[in-house]
């Protein structure tokens, strides 16, 4: 077993629930809808706590899993690529808007049961290799 795999993957799933506790359901959104830009929890320390939270996720299932290393790398590329793009974008809708501090609320977190959902059965299909090999 990693250490480092399911550090990486605890680091990220952590993250998430920090970040999703204040900004709620827009996280799940496929478009922006925010009315303004949060300024505190984890948003003061990074400005896209739950795309680096989502980085060491798949950072630590790669790992995890273990891939022939140019998998993992074309893996880890297409992610950088594709959240750089996002956050570009994220970036220029929300350079108007106004600041605002956000409450961190546990009802935030019901979005999040999908992201648990997701670990639990990347987790079971790991369990179920190594007990396979």
């Amino acid at each position: 077993m990693s250490p480092i795999a399911h550090s990486l993957v605890l680091v990220g799933a952590a993250l998430r629930m920090w970040a999703a506790g204040y900004i709620g359901p827009a996280a799940r959104k496929h478009e922006f809808h925010a009315k303004y830009k949060i300024i505190n929890g984890p948003y003061r320390l990074l400005k896209h706590p739950l795309y680096m939270g989502n980085f060491f996720l798949v950072l630590g299932v790669i790992i995890l899993f273990n891939p022939p290393q140019w998998l993992g790398l074309v893996y880890l590329g297409i992610f950088i690529v594709m959240y750089t793009l996002i956050s570009l974008s994220e970036k220029q809708y929300l350079g108007k808007k106004p600041e605002r501090r956000a409450e961190y609320k546990l009802t935030n977190l019901r979005g999040e049961l999908s992201t648990l959902i997701v670990l639990g059965v990347i987790y079971s299909v790991y369990l179920l290799m190594r007990w396979a090999a």
